[in-house]
């Protein structure tokens, strides 16, 4: 019997609801995620395949973090309220941090909330929690320290909700330094935060009877999701932490001499070629300072 309750509510709840039209956020995301909190960290650029950079709908956060049961957790973004989301990723050169900032904006504070219930719930879930992390000052917040066992790489993230909008924060470190760094931010960012990005009077009520069926299937689907945005942020430590090789021509690759050094972030040689790189005269090879490559084919559209 439990089985068939179940199975029925994620039916319910993977239904499409009727288009509720809400307001466009304002101020816009893209202007009230804080700054990373010292100028030597460095933006990722936005062009780079898999950087978690810019604005995001709801497909498209799911589709950033890799996560399976994709459909499932756009379609309970969308029933939350989900309206739009915008993402900033900082890499320390020297410490090695990375700094993931994201918002996502609801049409209501009810969906905000429930979207950071579910969150906290999968957290504490994630085998690679170690135990929870406490500011003061925010009210709808949690926080969670990590540490990710197949990576070796510590992370502390803070997540909260202010008006309609729920801010996510996340520091990882191949060491365990990250001390207060993502403490003091999360302070920064409530503060520099607006009170509402779409305020009560212009909120969109969501439907009750598949906003309580979701609540059964939240925590799971979530938890797949939550697992993706880590293994993104890890991923990016892992790649900041390649020791770079200078091939002749003074041209930095990365130890295994897949990634070459632009000057601001790594490049991946089978997608992009240096501009500078001497190239062959049929202009199929290019030279990496000591062995000729063959130049990345154009991917045909999808």
């Amino acid at each position: 019997m439990g089985r068939l309750i179940l199975a029925a509510a994620c039916a319910l709840a993977l239904q499409p609801l009727g288009a509720l039209a809400s307001p466009a956020p304002s101020p816009p995301l893209s202007g009230i995620l804080a700054p990373a909190p010292s100028a030597d960290f460095v933006e990722s650029d936005p062009t780079v395949p898999g950087v978690f950079e810019g604005p995001f709908d709801a497909k498209a956060f799911v589709a950033d973090v890799g996560s399976g049961n994709a459909a499932a957790i756009q379609n309970t973004l969308e029933r939350d309220g989900f309206v739009d989301g915008y993402g900033r990723t900082w890499i320390q050169k020297v410490s090695r941090h990375v700094l993931l900032e994201y918002v996502m904006a609801f049409g209501d504070r009810a969906g905000a909330k429930k979207w950071i219930a579910s969150a906290q719930l999968a957290d504490k879930s994630d085998p690679n929690y170690q135990h929870a992390i406490s500011l003061t000052g925010i009210d709808a917040y949690y926080g969670a320290h990590f540490f990710y066992t197949r990576s070796k790489a510590y992370g502390d993230g803070f997540a909260f909700v202010k008006g309609n909008d729920f801010f996510t924060l996340i520091f990882v470190s191949p060491r365990d330094d990250l001390g207060n760094a993502a403490a003091n931010q999360t302070k920064v960012q409530f503060d520099m935060a607006p009170a509402y990005t779409i305020p009560p009077s212009q909120s969109s009520p969501r439907d009750s009877v598949a906003y309580n069926a979701g609540r059964l299937i939240v925590p799971v689907i979530l938890f797949a999701l939550l697992i993706g945005i880590v293994g993104f942020v890890v991923g990016m430590v892992r790649r900041s932490q390649r020791r770079p090789a200078i091939a002749a021509g003074g041209l930095q690759l990365s130890a295994d001499g897949r990634y070459w050094w632009d000057g601001q972030a790594w490049k991946d040689s089978e997608l992009e070629v240096p501009a500078a790189a001497q190239r062959s005269a049929d202009g199929q090879q290019w030279w990496d300072g000591r062995i000729w490559r063959p130049v990345p084919q154009p991917q045909p559209p999808s």
